[in-house]
C-alpha cells in the first residue's frame, strides 16, 4: 500500500500566527517536523501543505516537497483531502506541523494499525500517550478514550477519564492520524457536529456520525507547540 504523509502548514494560528517558521534552536519548526517525518520507515513519500508563500517559500528553499492548498480549508483535514485529489495514495497520513519533537516511531504505529484493520470497517487511526493519574497537573491538549478493541469512544479537551477510581491512566492524544483514500471524502461530506463544535476537534465528526477510529499508544514527548512560549520548553527538551 502506498503511503503519503501529508504535513499541513498554516500561517494564520490564532495562538501563534507564523508558528511553522518559529525559531527552534535557530531551526524553523516545519523544518524539524519534516526530518522526524522522513525517518518513518512506514512512508513512501511527504509532502508539507500550505495555504502561505511564506511557507512554500521557505519549503522550496530547502528542497522539502510542499504543495499551496486553497485558503478556505477550516481545518488539517480538510488541507490533507485537498492533497489527496491531487496526489494518489492509499492511506493519507495527517501529521501536525506543530510537532517538532514527534517520534517516527509513533507514525509508523498509527500507519499499521490502520493497515491491520482496514477490513473491519476502520477508517482511520491515531495516537495516544499514557499518562498516569498521578500526576497533578495534567498537560493541556486533548484526551481520548476507547473499548477494549482500541476504538476510539470520544476525544475532549479535558483530560478524560475522572480521578473517582484513579486506577486507570489517562490517554494524551497524539497529533497523528491515518487515513484511507475513502475516509477523506465521507469527512469531506459530513456537515459540523456539536461535538466537534462543543471540543473544537475535527475527527469527532466522523464518530458523531458512527464511524470508527482506531488508536494506538505510542512514545513521545508530551511537549505541544501552542503558544510562543512553548518553544523554549522543546529546546530545554532538546537541551536534555
Amino acid at each position: 500500500m502506498k503511503v503519503l504523509a501529508v504535513i499541513p502548514a498554516r500561517w494564520n494560528s490564532s495562538r501563534f500566527p507564523g508558528k511553522p517558521l518559529a525559531l527552534i534552536n535557530k531551526t524553523p519548526m516545519i523544518d524539524l517536523v519534516w526530518r522526524q517525518v522522513k525517518k518513518s520507515k512506514s512512508i513512501n513519500q511527504a509532502i508539507v501543505a500550505t495555504d502561505d508563500k511564506r511557507i512554500y517559500n521557505f519549503c522550496k528553499k530547502k528542497n522539502i516537497d510542499v504543495l499551496i492548498t486553497s485558503k478556505s480549508c477550516v481545518t488539517g483535514t480538510d488541507r490533507v483531502y485537498e492533497v489527496s485529489k491531487k496526489i494518489n495514495s492509499d492511506i493519507y497520513v495527517n501529521i501536525q506541523g506543530d510537532e517538532p519533537l514527534i517520534n517516527p516511531t509513533s507514525i509508523d504505529k498509527v500507519i499499521n494499525i490502520l493497515k491491520k484493520n482496514i477490513k473491519k470497517n476502520i477508517l482511520a487511526s491515531t495516537a495516544y500517550v499514557k499518562v498516569s493519574q498521578n500526576k497533578k497537573n495534567f498537560p493541556k491538549g486533548v484526551y481520548l478514550v476507547c473499548n477494549k478493541k482500541k476504538e476510539v469512544l470520544y476525544l475532549s479537551r479535558y483530560p478524560l477519564t475522572s480521578n473517582f477510581k484513579k486506577k486507570i491512566f489517562k490517554k494524551k492524544h497524539v497529533g497523528i492520524y491515518a487515513f484511507t483514500k475513502n475516509s477523506l471524502k465521507i469527512f469531506s461530506k459530513l456537515k459540523f457536529g456539536r461535538l466537534e463544535l462543543s471540543e473544537n476537534v475535527e475527527i469527532l465528526r466522523l464518530i458523531e456520525n458512527g464511524y470508527k477510529l482506531i488508536s494506538e499508544e505510542v512514545k513521545m514527548p508530551l511537549i505541544d507547540v501552542n503558544y510562543p512560549r512553548d518553544v523554549k520548553e522543546v529546546e530545554k527538551f532538546l537541551k536534555n
